[in-house]
Protein backbone atom coordinates (compact mmCIF):
# COMPACT_ATOMS: atom_id res chain seq x y z
CA UNK A 1 0.00 0.00 0.00
CA UNK A 2 2.65 2.45 0.72
CA UNK A 3 4.27 1.97 -2.68
CA UNK A 4 0.98 2.84 -4.51
CA UNK A 5 0.89 6.14 -2.82
CA UNK A 6 4.39 7.19 -2.97
CA UNK A 7 3.66 6.56 -6.75
CA UNK A 8 0.38 8.64 -6.51
CA UNK A 9 2.33 11.30 -4.44
CA UNK A 10 5.31 11.32 -7.08
CA UNK A 11 2.67 11.40 -10.47
CA UNK A 12 0.76 14.44 -8.34
CA UNK A 13 4.72 16.34 -8.05
CA UNK A 14 5.43 15.66 -11.74
CA UNK A 15 1.72 17.09 -12.60
CA UNK A 16 2.46 20.39 -10.51
CA UNK A 17 5.81 20.63 -11.48
CA UNK A 18 4.88 20.54 -15.06
CA UNK A 19 1.89 22.40 -15.19
CA UNK A 20 4.46 25.43 -13.61
CA UNK A 21 6.97 25.11 -16.41
CA UNK A 22 3.29 25.49 -18.61
CA UNK A 23 2.26 28.15 -16.83
CA UNK A 24 6.08 29.90 -16.62
CA UNK A 25 6.85 29.53 -20.14
CA UNK A 26 3.12 31.25 -21.19
CA UNK A 27 4.23 34.74 -20.07
CA UNK A 28 3.66 37.44 -21.91
CA UNK A 29 3.21 37.02 -25.98
CA UNK A 30 5.66 38.40 -28.54
CA UNK A 31 4.24 40.87 -30.02
CA UNK A 32 3.75 41.09 -34.02
CA UNK A 33 5.59 43.61 -35.85
CA UNK A 34 2.58 44.88 -37.55
CA UNK A 35 1.45 45.81 -33.62
CA UNK A 36 4.68 47.55 -33.12
CA UNK A 37 4.08 49.70 -36.33
CA UNK A 38 0.95 50.21 -35.58
CA UNK A 39 -0.44 53.88 -33.48
CA UNK A 40 -1.31 53.43 -30.36
CA UNK A 41 -5.08 54.74 -30.15
CA UNK A 42 -5.79 56.28 -26.24
CA UNK A 43 -8.96 54.01 -25.21
CA UNK A 44 -11.35 56.39 -23.41
CA UNK A 45 -12.34 55.40 -19.62
CA UNK A 46 -15.82 54.26 -18.93
CA UNK A 47 -17.51 56.97 -16.34
CA UNK A 48 -21.06 55.42 -16.10
CA UNK A 49 -22.09 51.79 -14.90
CA UNK A 50 -23.65 50.71 -18.17
CA UNK A 51 -20.02 51.57 -19.66
CA UNK A 52 -18.62 49.65 -16.93
CA UNK A 53 -20.70 46.79 -17.28
CA UNK A 54 -19.45 46.45 -21.26
CA UNK A 55 -15.72 47.05 -19.95
CA UNK A 56 -15.59 43.50 -19.85
CA UNK A 57 -16.32 42.62 -22.72
CA UNK A 58 -13.17 42.04 -24.92
CA UNK A 59 -12.64 44.49 -27.75
CA UNK A 60 -11.85 43.51 -31.46
CA UNK A 61 -8.01 43.54 -32.39
CA UNK A 62 -6.70 46.67 -34.45
CA UNK A 63 -5.27 46.31 -37.86
CA UNK A 64 -3.14 48.38 -39.47
CA UNK A 65 -4.69 50.54 -41.72
CA UNK A 66 -1.78 49.47 -44.08
CA UNK A 67 -2.20 45.66 -43.44
CA UNK A 68 -4.01 43.61 -45.25
CA UNK A 69 -5.04 39.68 -44.59
CA UNK A 70 -2.38 37.92 -46.48
CA UNK A 71 -4.30 35.72 -49.55
CA UNK A 72 -4.34 31.99 -49.77
CA UNK A 73 -1.55 30.28 -51.52
CA UNK A 74 -2.59 28.70 -54.76
CA UNK A 75 -0.73 25.65 -56.26
CA UNK A 76 -1.28 26.09 -60.26
CA UNK A 77 -1.93 22.84 -61.37
CA UNK A 78 0.60 20.88 -63.33
CA UNK A 79 0.28 18.36 -67.04
CA UNK A 80 -2.06 15.54 -66.14
CA UNK A 81 -3.67 17.00 -62.56
CA UNK A 82 -7.65 16.94 -62.26
CA UNK A 83 -9.08 20.12 -60.94
CA UNK A 84 -11.25 18.94 -57.62
CA UNK A 85 -14.66 19.41 -57.83
CA UNK A 86 -16.26 21.76 -55.89
CA UNK A 87 -17.76 20.72 -52.34
CA UNK A 88 -21.63 20.43 -52.23
CA UNK A 89 -23.73 20.70 -49.08
CA UNK A 90 -25.56 17.06 -50.06
CA UNK A 91 -23.32 15.28 -52.32
CA UNK A 92 -25.11 12.56 -54.06
CA UNK A 93 -24.73 8.86 -53.39
CA UNK A 94 -21.70 7.55 -54.93
CA UNK A 95 -21.81 4.58 -57.03
CA UNK A 96 -19.97 1.63 -55.43
CA UNK A 97 -18.21 -1.15 -57.71
CA UNK A 98 -19.92 -4.40 -57.59
CA UNK A 99 -18.64 -6.82 -55.28
CA UNK A 100 -17.29 -9.94 -57.33
CA UNK A 101 -18.60 -13.33 -55.95
CA UNK A 102 -16.42 -15.49 -54.24
CA UNK A 103 -15.21 -18.20 -56.61
CA UNK A 104 -15.79 -21.83 -55.63
CA UNK A 105 -12.89 -23.73 -53.72
CA UNK A 106 -12.89 -26.52 -55.72
CA UNK A 107 -10.03 -29.26 -55.00
CA UNK A 108 -8.39 -27.87 -58.17
CA UNK A 109 -8.18 -23.93 -56.04
CA UNK A 110 -7.21 -25.95 -52.69
CA UNK A 111 -4.60 -27.79 -54.98
CA UNK A 112 -2.87 -24.61 -56.51
CA UNK A 113 -2.96 -23.03 -53.24
CA UNK A 114 -1.55 -25.82 -51.22
CA UNK A 115 1.60 -26.06 -53.93
CA UNK A 116 1.94 -22.63 -53.86
CA UNK A 117 2.42 -22.69 -49.97
CA UNK A 118 4.67 -25.38 -50.21
CA UNK A 119 7.06 -23.57 -52.60
CA UNK A 120 7.20 -20.88 -50.24
CA UNK A 121 7.92 -22.88 -47.47
CA UNK A 122 10.96 -24.46 -49.66
CA UNK A 123 11.89 -21.33 -49.91
CA UNK A 124 11.75 -20.53 -46.71
CA UNK A 125 13.61 -24.07 -45.46
CA UNK A 126 16.53 -22.75 -48.02
CA UNK A 127 17.11 -19.54 -46.46
CA UNK A 128 17.03 -21.32 -43.30
CA UNK A 129 20.31 -23.51 -44.31
CA UNK A 130 22.27 -20.52 -45.80
CA UNK A 131 21.31 -18.60 -42.36
CA UNK A 132 22.59 -22.04 -40.52
CA UNK A 133 25.65 -22.08 -42.54
CA UNK A 134 26.29 -18.67 -41.71
CA UNK A 135 25.72 -18.90 -37.60
CA UNK A 136 27.85 -21.99 -37.86
CA UNK A 137 30.54 -19.72 -39.66
CA UNK A 138 30.58 -17.40 -36.89
CA UNK A 139 30.08 -20.05 -34.20
CA UNK A 140 26.81 -18.57 -32.56
CA UNK A 141 25.86 -22.46 -31.79
CA UNK A 142 22.61 -20.93 -30.12
CA UNK A 143 21.41 -19.26 -33.35
CA UNK A 144 21.89 -22.86 -35.18
CA UNK A 145 20.47 -24.93 -32.51
CA UNK A 146 17.54 -22.39 -33.13
CA UNK A 147 17.19 -22.91 -36.93
CA UNK A 148 17.86 -26.60 -37.05
CA UNK A 149 14.61 -26.71 -34.88
CA UNK A 150 12.65 -24.38 -37.35
CA UNK A 151 14.15 -26.56 -40.34
CA UNK A 152 12.63 -29.79 -38.73
CA UNK A 153 9.59 -27.97 -37.86
CA UNK A 154 9.11 -26.46 -41.48
CA UNK A 155 10.44 -30.06 -43.22
CA UNK A 156 7.72 -31.97 -41.42
CA UNK A 157 5.43 -29.23 -42.58
CA UNK A 158 6.49 -29.84 -46.14
CA UNK A 159 6.32 -33.77 -45.85
CA UNK A 160 2.41 -32.89 -44.79
CA UNK A 161 1.42 -30.64 -47.73
CA UNK A 162 3.21 -33.27 -50.14
CA UNK A 163 0.32 -35.65 -48.59
CA UNK A 164 -1.86 -33.07 -49.24
CA UNK A 165 -1.06 -32.70 -52.46
CA UNK A 166 -0.94 -36.17 -53.54
CA UNK A 167 -4.96 -36.16 -52.13
CA UNK A 168 -5.98 -33.05 -53.40
CA UNK A 169 -4.39 -33.86 -57.12
CA UNK A 170 -6.51 -37.48 -57.02
CA UNK A 171 -9.63 -34.86 -55.58
CA UNK A 172 -9.13 -32.52 -58.75
CA UNK A 173 -8.28 -35.38 -61.35
CA UNK A 174 -11.83 -36.96 -60.54
CA UNK A 175 -13.77 -33.23 -60.30
CA UNK A 176 -12.52 -32.64 -63.99
CA UNK A 177 -13.66 -36.09 -64.88
CA UNK A 178 -16.82 -35.06 -63.61
CA UNK A 179 -17.24 -32.01 -65.30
Amino acid sequence: MKTRYRLMLAAAVVLVVAMGVGLMGQGTAPVSRGVEQAELVPVPIPSSPEARAVEGARPEPVVPAGEATPPASVVALGPGDVAPEPEVANPPPQQNDEIVPEQPQTAQWKLEKTKHIASVLGRDVERLERERETAESRGDLERVRQIELLMQRHRGRLASLGEEIQALSKEAEAEALRQ
